[in-house]
């Protein structure tokens, strides 16, 4: 039998079971009373059955049996690859994590306990065999193989908390591990990632929203400690790059595996535990963009997908070249982290004071930049790399990998040195702008004069081949600016995807300019600016900042019809009073609302504060944080006059 009738023979089969076994185990699950409850730390669902990892697990089997057969005799041998001892650790581990999970959600265990539990299959999975084989290391392959496996099954565990996003994701991620088996040769282990990959699809009938059951921690752990077992005893493993043991699985479990991360970050910072329950996940993160919760699994899908074609790539790329796109790929990925992390979600009771360690915690990766300095050494380094790769479009000649090996140590000291020093660590990355721009070319083109200087004076085949350097200075240039701009350009993606009045400004001067972001700065005003109406037809056919200048007054009727206005922002601060006038006469002949925005500066009389001895100060300035990040305003003492602060400078009129 063919590869591609093999695949669809074990997975239709898994998926036919589940179809069948999920009502079934819906239905024991409202018998025992294994329901959901609502609860104010989850995603608020109406009572909802539990017991999906019990069809899972048996359309699994299902699926095994099935490729019992299509392989025949040698199943039982093909199945244990190198040894009956790793292949008796998957099961046990996975089964372990189901029944951990079933008890999870029949009597509730503490997580304490659920950790130790999962610390324990893990460690069964290690004593019968199953290392991760990424060091020269025994005890580092160790204690690396415990915490992916721990890792992964939390990872699988978090994520289930809307609809369809656990077990979609499950089945992606084993169908793509598959293929990656089945291209080392591993048919087992590609035969028991398929029939998973069936049975998931299958319970997803039930599960994509709105769900009439859950997968339960018994179908989440399982899914995960599964997945995990799998990579850990794929035979080969001694004879594979670091590539194919660590990225290639990294980038088909992405999803899962960032989000866990986020959870993890963004709690400790705010002095959380980890174990406690919130809707500080991704996926509520991109419900409080805008989305539903349908288009929320559709995109989580989508990365899923990316994640197991990158993963695909790497299988066919050499060593070095593997590593730059994988690289590049988790770089994005959490670049990608980072921003849906910046997005609040979930009531703001779950904040707490911050503990002393968070506090430093906090400072480190916030105020001196750390994460931003540890995010461009990555840049930096497979932009040299790649400049290599580039110039010799292939494996690199000794003394040109010699001459990378000595270097590369060099090239991100000069960097962020110089990255440092004109002033780019202290930019915001949602507010950069022209003069950032000019600061961070400015730092990588001196970073690479002073390359060039130290290769003449020491290193020879950088001296005979200046363009590695010009590439690396100009990929060093790409990738960073890039890492800046991604904040900006998912911001505008998310600007045009907010819902509000569909509003026309006019006047596309600088007035309207500033309009057009005072709008989106404030998008609880629920005002979503859709185009610009200026006299000069000059800019007709421009835009600014994405949104069209699209006509002048005289066709500003059929503007309004044309793009659904529902509301008209005058943005030009040299419009006279007759041209507000008939403005305000035509919008209310559209049945349209118009609105001007104003600017003011008020100028405030410096106060001399009278002190007395022996009694307070009749004013008292406090200067630290509001709780959002502002600065407190000026309040009255003790004499209980009420708390003044400096007006505003913009205001709506």
């Amino acid at each position: 039998m063919s590869v591609v009738l093999a695949i669809a023979a074990i997975v239709g089969v898994s998926l036919v079971a589940a179809l069948i076994l999920t009502p079934l185990a819906r239905a024991m699950a409202r018998r025992v009373g294994a329901v959901t409850q609502p609860s104010s730390d989850r995603w608020q669902k109406p009572p909802t059955p539990l017991f999906g990892g019990v069809a899972i697990f048996l359309a699994t089997v299902a699926g095994l049996t099935t490729a019992a057969f299509i392989v025949g005799d040698g199943w039982a041998v093909r199945l244990i690859g190198t040894g009956a001892r790793p292949a008796l650790g998957l099961a046990t581990s996975a089964v372990l994590m189901l029944v951990v999970g079933l008890v999870d959600d029949l009597v509730g265990l503490r997580p304490p306990v659920k950790f130790l539990l999962q610390i324990m299959a893990g460690v069964s999975l290690l004593s019968l065999g199953g290392v991760l084989q990424v060091t020269p290391w025994y005890v580092v392959n160790v204690v690396a193989t415990l915490f992916w496996f721990v890792a992964l099954t939390n990872a699988f565990n978090l994520l289930d908390g809307l609809d369809g996003i656990a077990a979609g994701v499950a089945a992606i991620a084993a169908f793509f591990l598959g293929l990656t088996f089945a291209r080392q040769g591993a048919w087992a282990h590609a035969a028991v990632t398929w029939a998973l990959a069936g049975a998931a699809l299958g319970f997803l009938r039930y599960n994509f929203h709105p769900a009439s059951v859950f997968l339960g921690d018994a179908g989440s752990l399982f899914l995960g400690a599964t997945l995990a077992s799998l990579v850990v005893t794929a035979p080969h493993q001694a004879s594979a790059s670091l590539v194919s043991v660590l990225f290639v699985p990294l980038a088909i479990v992405a999803v899962p595996l960032l989000d866990t991360t986020l959870v993890a970050v963004t709690r400790t910072l705010s002095g959380r535990p980890i174990s406690q329950g919130g809707l500080d996940h991704s996926t509520y993160r991109l419900i409080a963009l805008g989305l539903t919760e349908r288009q929320v699994a559709l995109l989580l899908y989508a990365f899923a997908i990316a994640g197991g074609m990158v993963a695909i790539l790497l299988t066919w790329l050499d060593h070095g070249l593997g590593f730059l796109v994988g690289a590049a790929f988790l770089v994005a990925m959490s670049l990608l982290a980072a921003y849906v992390g910046r997005i609040q979600s979930g009531p703001a009771t779950q904040v707490r004071l911050l503990k002393p360690g968070t506090l430093l915690v906090r400072n480190l990766f916030y105020r001196r930049r750390l994460a931003e300095i540890l995010l461009d050494v990555v840049l930096i380094t497979l932009a040299y790399y790649a400049a290599y790769r580039l110039r010799f479009d292939g494996l690199l000649p000794p003394a040109y990998a010699a001459a990378f090996e000595t270097t590369v140590g060099l090239v991100i000291a000069l960097n962020i040195l110089a990255l440092t020093v004109f002033g780019v660590y202290r930019a915001p990355w949602e507010y950069a702008g022209i003069f950032d721009l000019y600061r961070m070319v400015g730092a990588i083109l001196a970073s690479g004069v002073a390359l060039l200087l130290y290769a003449h004076w020491s290193v020879p085949a950088l001296a005979e081949s200046h363009s590695i350097i010009y590439i690396a200075t100009l990929l060093t240039m790409a990738f960073v600016l890039a890492s800046r701009l991604s904040f900006k350009s998912l911001e505008l993606i998310r600007e045009r995807s907010r819902k509000g009045a569909r509003v026309l400004i006019y006047g596309a001067d600088d007035g309207g300019e500033l309009t057009l972001r005072e709008l989106r700065n404030h998008g609880d005003l629920g005002l979503r600016p859709v185009c610009f109406v200026d006299d000069d037809a000059r800019r007709h056919g421009a835009e600014i900042h994405g949104v069209p200048i699209v006509a002048g007054f005289d066709r500003l009727e059929w503007v309004v019809h044309r793009y659904r206005i529902d509301k008209i922002v005058i943005g030009s601060q040299r419009l006279s009073a007759q041209e507000r006038e008939v403005i305000q006469i035509l919008a209310a002949k559209l049945a349209v609302d118009v609105a001007e925005v104003g600017f003011q500066v008020n100028w405030l009389r410096p106060q001399a504060a009278k002190a007395v001895p022996g009694q307070p100060s009749e004013l008292s300035v406090s200067v630290g944080s509001n709780g959002d990040g502002g600065p407190h305003g000026i309040e009255r003492a003790a004499d209980g006059g009420a708390a003044r602060r400096t007006p505003t400078d913009l205001r709506m009129a």
